[in-house]
């Protein structure tokens, strides 16, 4: 059965995320510039619940199966493989189909009482069909990705996100040409045509999750797992096969622990969701002149959802990409560092945590400070007719660009500790994020000279404190060399530093001759050249290098 090294797993998933974050981009960047700020908050309060709901059923299972299957594989136990996928789908089908009826019970109580925002209950219904196709799906990819085999995950993800395009903005667009077909929809609901554009929107995201899980299952039926009858049957000795039972426990004693953490993380964005629209509101309440900065086309009683909206579609949503493609080096390693821990390679271990943080850091640092420096620019090109809305946020973009690299760095390290049998780590060090978080919201978010950009300082605060601690402890589980992490951390945030200034020399140098994507785009590639300059000049990358991130 042959196997995907660490570079070429991250690949195969980076590039899928790539073409499957283009197709995000393609669906979020025209919805926001169709619903506007009023509408992506619908859209994103809507997207917050149900991530909090997606953390709790779902986010830990392709971590538990692949951990579970990679530790069966290196020890040769492949009788045992395909009862470990049997025995999860199973159990987190019936999972996500309880997780699913619940967000369908409680969305109008939680979006009246909890979220102060009624109109995002059609968003949430459409939403909630999600988590039970999440789950499903993340079986077959954890199983997958602890074979070291990253195709299928790669392809459902791609298919995710073109169907999520092709079918969230034609139902969005299709309600916003026809709002007398929907009215009895919005008196139903008592909400506007924009809030049954944004659900139709939402809904997209569960026609894409349901194509997701198909693909996987008709791949599955024909394809198969790459075993061989040979290696099934000379390895299903009954005393080598764990009960559906056990192996059921075994999975839940890693998921849980993530789902606790990723929970913990998703909590962020449900704290923006509960803090942010309540904490404007009061302090307009206080101070009328609150929001005087902002245009007046905008309704008073609209702002604190429209500053919202503005803020998770626009800012959130340009602070998302690299972490998306930088998470895929952990579950890139995870199989390969599960097997390493089982097998008690400790030098290979070592090497492969390295590789994980240098990779991340020579990727997270540099665009953390090109997104920093041309945070205006960014915005505006990505959404040209949403004027007000860029000037609301562009400061937090600013900010949350900044953490961007803290926020990649924590996952990868996460992801270690995953490996190394710790799942439970992560849980405790990002506590005190959420707690500094939620405090700097409720601090922060009623200062009229900050007000949303209140929330972009408590999220940096928020993963600088959990960032420092997870790289300490994950360097201590796997033995890594810490001057090393030291180094190599020092040398990429100071050529980062010279991305950003080369970025931001050329933004202030040509501003008057160009601007918009021309102006954009010459910015960027005066910041790659000074980035690669100074990694050369540094030796920053080396063949040795290359060949311990091969191998």
């Amino acid at each position: 059965m042959k196997k995907q090294g660490f570079l070429l797993s991250s690949a195969i998933l980076i590039f899928s995320a790539v073409l499957a974050k283009l197709a995000g981009a393609l669906f979020r960047i025209p919805l926001a510039n169709m619903l506007g700020g009023t509408g992506m908050g619908y859209f994103s309060s809507a997207y917050g619940i149900f991530m909090t709901v997606y953390a709790v059923s779902v986010t830990g299972l392709p971590a538990a199966v692949a951990k579970l299957t990679a530790e069966n594989s290196a020890l040769e136990r492949y009788g045992n493989l395909r009862r470990v996928k049997s025995s999860a789908l199973l159990f987190f089908s019936l999972t996500g189909l309880a997780f699913t009826a619940a967000m369908l019970l409680l969305a109008y109580p939680f979006c009246v009482y909890v979220s102060g925002s009624p109109e995002t209950v059609p968003s949430v219904l459409a939403i909630a069909p999600s988590v039970l196709f999440g789950c499903m799906t993340s079986v077959y990819r954890g199983y997958y990705e602890g074979l070291r085999n990253m195709f299928p995950t790669a392809v459902s993800q791609i298919l995710e996100g073109i169907v999520k395009l092709c079918a969230g903005l034609a139902l969005c667009i299709w309600v916003l040409k026809n709002p007398d077909t929907v009215r009895h929809i919005c008196t139903f609901f008592n909400c506007s045509v924009t809030a049954i554009a944004a659900a139709a929107a939402v809904f997209g995201i569960s026609i894409s999750s349901a194509a997701g899980t198909f693909y996987l299952i008709l791949r599955d039926k024909l394809k198969g797992d790459g075993l061989s009858d040979e290696e099934i049957i000379s390895t299903s000795n009954p005393n080598h096969t764990d009960s559906r039972k056990t192996i059921v426990a075994a999975l839940l004693k890693t998921a849980v622990p993530i789902a606790l953490g990723a929970l913990v993380t998703n909590l962020t964005s449900l704290i923006d969701l509960v803090t942010i629209m309540r904490s404007l509101r009061s302090a307009a309440e206080k101070a009328p002149e609150f929001f005087s900065r902002l245009s007046a086309n905008v309704p008073a009683s609209e702002l604190p959802n429209f500053l919202f909206g503005s803020f998770t579609g626009l800012a959130v949503t340009v602070f998302n990409l690299v972490p998306s493609f930088t998470n895929m080096f952990g579950k890139g390693i995870l199989p390969a560092l599960s097997e390493s821990f089982a097998a008690g390679d400790k030098l290979r271990v070592k090497l492969s945590a390295e590789n994980a943080f240098f990779v991340t850091a020579l990727l997270s640092f540099p665009s953390a400070a090109g997104i920093s420096v041309l945070s205006g620019e960014i915005l505006r090109t990505l959404f040209p007719t949403k004027p007000v809305e860029t000037a609301a946020c562009t400061a937090s973009l600013t900010i949350l660009g900044i953490a961007v690299a803290f926020l990649c760095i924590s996952s990868t390290a996460f992801a270690i500790l995953q490996a190394a049998g710790r799942p439970d780590l992560p849980v405790k060090l990002m506590i005190p994020g959420v707690l500094v978080k939620f405090v700097g919201n409720i601090l922060l978010v009623p200062l009229p000279e900050l007000n949303i950009s209140g929330a972009a300082i408590s999220t940096l605060l928020c993963y600088v404190v959990i960032c420092v601690p997870a790289v300490s402890m994950a360097t201590k589980c796997t033995k890594m060399d810490k001057s090393y992490i030291k180094g190599v951390f020092l040398k990429i945030i100071y050529c980062s530093a010279m991305c950003g200034g080369g970025a931001l020399l050329a933004k202030n140098s040509f501003s008057q001759a160009f601007d918009g994507i021309i102006l954009l785009f010459i910015s960027i590639i005066s910041g790659v050249i000074f980035y690669i300059i100074s990694t050369i000049l540094l030796g920053i990358i080396t063949k040795s290098t290359l060949k311990s991130l091969i191998s």
